[in-house]
This record gives C-alpha cells, structure tokens and sequence, in this order.
C-alpha cells in the first residue's frame, strides 16, 4: 500500500501465494451500493460475498481468500463477514478486520448531523497545518443516493471530503487553542483539478494549511491546499480559501443578507 494510504492496512496481495500448501487470493468487498464496481472476479458486494460463502462456492477455487473492506462497509457488515468467515474453519479471513470496524469521525467534527454523512475517519494531524483521514463513504451517504455514472465515485463526493477535512483539522488541531465558541465554516474559494477517477476503494484525504491568519478570534481566514489519494495516484487537489466565524457573527450576517434578498425578489 501506498504511504499515503493510511485508511486500512493490507496483508501483501499477490495473485498467487503459497499459503499452508494451498493458493491465496485477495478479494475486496464493497456495498451493494456499488454493484457497477463488482464487475470482475477480484470485487464483490457484500451480498454477493456472503451468499457464496454461505453456498461454499468460493471453495471450487481451492486455496485461502483474504478478504479487504472497500468502501460502504460498516462495523455490522464486518460482524457478518466474520461470522461467515468462522464457519470456513479458515479457508476465508479478513485482511484486517480492525479496518472493518474502525469507524468513521464524529459528526460534529466535520460538521454535520448525520453519521452516514461524514466522509472521514481516523483523523489525524502530525502537526497543526497538516491534516489527514481516511476516506469512509457510508452506502447511504447523502451524496451517492443518486448516481448513474459508472463504476466510480462522483465528484461531488471528492469536494466534500476536502470541505470535511478543512473543517476537521479546525476542529481537531486548531479550535482546542481558542476561547470557547461554535465555529462555521465559510468557503471564499475552490480551485479544483480532477486528476484521476476515484474507486470505491480504500483512499486518503489530506489537507495542508499554507497561509492562515489568527488575528481575529472571531473570524479565522485559511489557504490550504487539499488531496484526494488512492493507491498512490493523486485523484484530485485543490486550493482552498475559507474562514471559520464565529456561529452568533455568521448568523446575524446571513439573517442580515436573506432579509435583503427577500426585499429584492418582492421587489
């Protein structure tokens, strides 16, 4: 795996390895959700998995599967697949079953309220101008109900991971060294570039603060550049211009601006 892959750790795949006598092969496991993804005899979903296993199917094979946690795998999905495991006596296991549990950020660290939503786990700052998380697409996340475009993930998906993950080194590295007050988040600029197309496979998201000014307790302005990472290719970056402000400052404003928006579509 790659340096900057940090989101689930891997048993060295190759196509064939000598395992106990027997040959072992590497599968990943996605959602349902991403059943275009599963096209090919190295990727299921999890429910295409968990009937072969229950069959007995993935025995005509012969040898060991390993299997690895791609995306919209959660903790109950692991639970399953474990269990299926157990009744293989061996022939199957998890690559790393601590990935299948490892959950995603809390909600109020990026910003949102529900869980499915956040894009985000294993948040980490080495230092305060440096942020990185793995990416957590949660099969019912707001943003790939509704997708028609092929096997990869939309772009969409990848603009709002790098908004989490600025609003998530605030929270984490940043916030804990200023006065008590709720912070959110306005976005000045976005200069984006799509690289390369993103999987439903393990991916990373890392942020790193260029410029930022402190000055004002109430009102913190940032540059940041951001990255989308998957296996070692850059999927996407950005430049980035935002302000965190203070909630009670940011609401007077916006109250403020749809009053006036009101007046002008009235008339």
């Amino acid at each position: 795996m790659a340096p900057h892959d940090v989101s689930c750790p891997r048993i060295p795949c190759e196509e064939a390895w000598a395992w106990e006598g027997l040959t072992r092969r590497d599968v990943v496991v996605v959602a349902d959700r991403f059943a275009p993804f599963a096209g090919e005899d190295r990727v299921y979903t999890l429910s295409g998995l968990l009937a072969l296993l229950d069959s007995g199917g993935f025995a005509a094979s012969g040898g060991h599967w390993i299997v690895h946690a791609g995306q919209g795998i959660d903790a109950a999905d692991g639970e399953l697949l474990e269990a299926a495991c157990r009744k293989s006596e061996g022939a199957v296991r998890l690559a790393d079953p601590e990935a299948f549990r490892r959950p995603s950020a809390p909600p109020a660290v990026v910003h949102k309220s529900r869980p499915e939503n956040v894009l985000l786990a294993g948040v980490h700052s080495p230092v305060p101008g440096h942020c990185r998380a793995g990416l957590r697409i949660h099969r019912d996340n707001e943003l790939v109900l509704d997708h028609h475009t092929g096997e990869h993930v939309q772009g969409i998906v990848i603009v709002e991971a790098m908004r989490q993950i600025c609003i998530a080194q605030f929270e984490t590295a940043i916030r804990p060294g200023l006065a008590p007050a709720a912070y959110a988040g306005v976005w000045k600029r976005i200069d984006l570039s799509f690289e390369d197309f993103l999987f439903p496979l393990p991916a990373t998201v890392e942020s790193l603060i260029t410029e930022s000014d402190l000055d004002r307790e109430t009102h913190l302005k940032f540059r940041a550049t951001t990255s989308v990472r998957q296996q070692g290719r850059t999927v996407a970056t950005a430049g980035i211009e935002y302000a965190m402000i203070v909630r009670g400052r940011i609401d007077t404003l916006e109250r403020r601006k749809a009053d006036q928006a009101t007046r002008a579509y009235l008339g």
